[in-house]
């Protein structure tokens, strides 16, 4: 057997969390030994596992990118290519690299309150310990898209595709194709505009409508200021500036919900009057909730809407009956011809939360996400030594991933300062706290399906957090470290 390798702290995932506890790692803990264990070949987790059309990101990168490494495009949504190369940058310029081991897939992590250390194993029997653990797997599962069977769907002649499993096969494929898209969300208003030109046909099957935001491909403004202030000023410009913007529109979605749809809807009409009536716009573009109650979807320069007017697209709205030999029969007699289906239908939450495919035990005891509890949106009641990462639902993934780095270099600070060797998150049973279901605010589907299975939230502080930047950064980074709720174990305790 191999011998067990020592750190003092392991990071679970190379993609953009992982990057950014890193940075906070040799930062502000310059003491603390490190590894970043990586289960595939390459770093970029989201982008360089999605391979689909168009795959860009949902959010813009002025906030999406690091605070220490300027995103320099003025194109605030970006392929995925090129956030691939700027992580590799990332990476590189802070000697991050070195310390990535790749191909390294964890089959369990156990955690043993006798040395107050996590010990894991490799699927290949490599072992590794330390003495606090950092997950940064993202949330959804990599294993198990969300692919709902529907009746019939073994007689259609051609092939059935999750973007989640796409291929280059599947570029061939879609060249003079007949392609239908099943869903409205960003992966299908992503893939439609990115196929359409080379399709003979693409219709969006959708049984609930999204809203759609027109965006422009370039943003002015970060062009001024980039090309007329330092970057190091430009780049915190550009970063509040697209912050406030966004969370502005939130508040005034969630706010002023039927002002929004009047406003969001009025753009997308302008987008498409040109070949649809009003009564035809109101049936594919309504949808039966308020803006941000889900995600809103984004259309750089309003690249969704154009196939849509030339008139290589179109939208079918309503519930599918059965698959057919060469389509998709709707309920309402419709039938929508198809040679290859994309079945853009969701992702599915990890069932291990916040662990992804690792068997975790605490002291022998196998680790169940749904009976735990989230602790200020970045550890879990009841297991020691732990954080992790999940970015906000209505800001950038970045912004929450600095809050809970910052966080946790300032809990390992704190450790080291007063010689403690064990922190655990724990529920006061006399603090009537109410275990609600972790939903990141939105009532998306993927949250909703996975509500049994996901760790709890509670209904008050610290039990309750991680949906508002702005008050994550003044309660969890500015000001001194809080042990409210947290347990500790010093060193000479230990030992006596």
């Amino acid at each position: 057997m191999d011998e067990e390798e020592h750190f003092d702290c392991l990071i679970i995932g190379a993609g953009i969390s992982g990057l950014d506890a890193a940075y906070h790692l040799q930062e502000h803990c310059k003491w603390a030994s490190y590894a970043i264990l990586e289960r595939r070949a390459n770093l970029g987790g989201t982008w360089d596992f999605f391979n689909y059309p168009g795959i860009r990101s949902d959010s813009d990168m002025y906030t999406f990118g690091f605070y220490w490494k300027a995103w320099q495009s003025t194109k605030p949504i970006s392929p995925g290519k090129d956030i691939l190369v700027y992580l590799r940058e990332a990476a590189e310029e802070q000697g991050i690299m070195e310390n990535i081991n790749f191909n390294t897939d964890i089959e369990t992590a156990a955690w043993v309150s006798a040395d107050n250390r996590w010990h894991l194993t490799t699927t290949t029997g490599s072992r590794y310990s330390c003495n606090v653990l950092f997950g940064c797997t993202g949330y959804y599962s990599y294993e198990t898209p969300f692919e709902p069977s529907f009746p019939g769907q073994e007689a259609f002649s051609g092939k059935i595709v999750h973007p989640q499993k796409w291929t280059k096969e599947y570029d061939e494929l879609v060249v003079g194709a007949k392609v239908a898209i099943i869903g409205s969300g960003a992966t299908a208003v992503t893939i439609l505009p990115s196929i359409a030109d080379v399709t003979s046909h693409v219709t969006m099957v959708q049984r609930t409508p999204s809203y759609i935001a027109a965006l422009p491909e370039v943003d002015p403004w970060a062009n001024f200021v980039n090309d007329w202030l330092p970057q190091n000023i430009a780049m915190r410009i550009n970063k509040w500036k697209a912050y406030l913007q966004g969370a502005l529109f939130y508040q005034y979605c969630t706010r002023y919900p039927d002002a929004a749809i009047k406003e969001i809807k009025a753009g997308m009409f302008a987008e498409v009057s040109s070949v649809m009536d009003r009564e035809e716009f109101d049936r594919h573009f309504t949808p039966p909730y308020n803006p941000w109650e889900q995600r809103l979807c984004l259309a750089p320069g309003g690249d969704f809407f154009r196939p849509i007017r030339e008139g290589k697209a179109t939208i079918v709205t309503g519930h599918i009956d059965h698959f057919t030999e060469n389509g998709i029969q709707m309920k309402k007699g419709n039938h929508v011809e198809a040679d290859l289906i994309i079945s853009a239908t969701g992702l599915t939450i990890q069932p291990n939360f916040p662990f992804s495919t690792i068997k975790v035990s605490i002291n022998g005891e196998p680790y169940k996400a749904s009976t735990h509890l989230i602790y200020n949106g970045i550890m879990i009641s009841d297991v020691p030594n732990l954080a992790f990462i999940v970015g906000y639902t209505n800001a950038s993934w970045t912004l929450k991933a600095d809050i809970a780095s910052m966080y946790f270099t300032k809990l390992l600070n704190y450790m080291r300062k007063n010689k403690i060797t064990k922190v655990v998150p724990r529920e006061d049973p006399d603090a009537n706290v109410k275990h609600e279901n972790f939903s990141g605010g939105l009532s998306s589907g993927y949250f909703t399906r996975s509500g049994d299975i996901l760790p709890k939230q509670g209904d008050k502080f610290p039990w309750k957090g991680g949906v508002n930047y702005l008050l994550d950064l003044v309660q969890l980074t500015f000001g001194g470290f809080s042990t409210d709720s947290l347990e500790f174990e010093a060193e000479d305790k230990k030992n006596s």
